[in-house]
C-alpha cells in the first residue's frame, strides 16, 4: 500500500478560510446560527452512519450462518 501524505495544516487553513468567507459581514447571531446548523448536520450524519453500521453488523452473522 502506498504511503499517503496528509497536509492537515493546509487542509484546516483552507476550510477555515472558506468558512470565514461565508461569514463576512454576518451578525453575531447569524454566525452562531451558522455553527449551530453545521453542528446539527454533523450530528445527523453521525447518527445515520451509526445506524448503517449497526444494520450491517446485524446482517453479518446471518450471512456467516448461510455460508456454513
Amino acid at each position: 500500500m502506498a504511503k499517503r501524505e496528509v497536509r492537515a495544516v493546509e487542509m484546516v487553513r483552507k476550510i477555515r478560510e472558506q468558512i470565514a468567507a461565508q461569514l463576512v459581514g454576518k451578525s453575531d447571531e447569524e454566525v452562531i446560527a451558522f455553527f449551530n446548523a453545521a453542528g446539527r448536520r454533523a450530528q445527523q450524519r453521525a447518527a445515520a452512519l451509526r445506524a448503517r453500521k449497526a444494520a450491517a453488523a446485524k446482517r453479518r452473522p446471518a450471512l456467516k450462518a448461510k455460508r456454513k
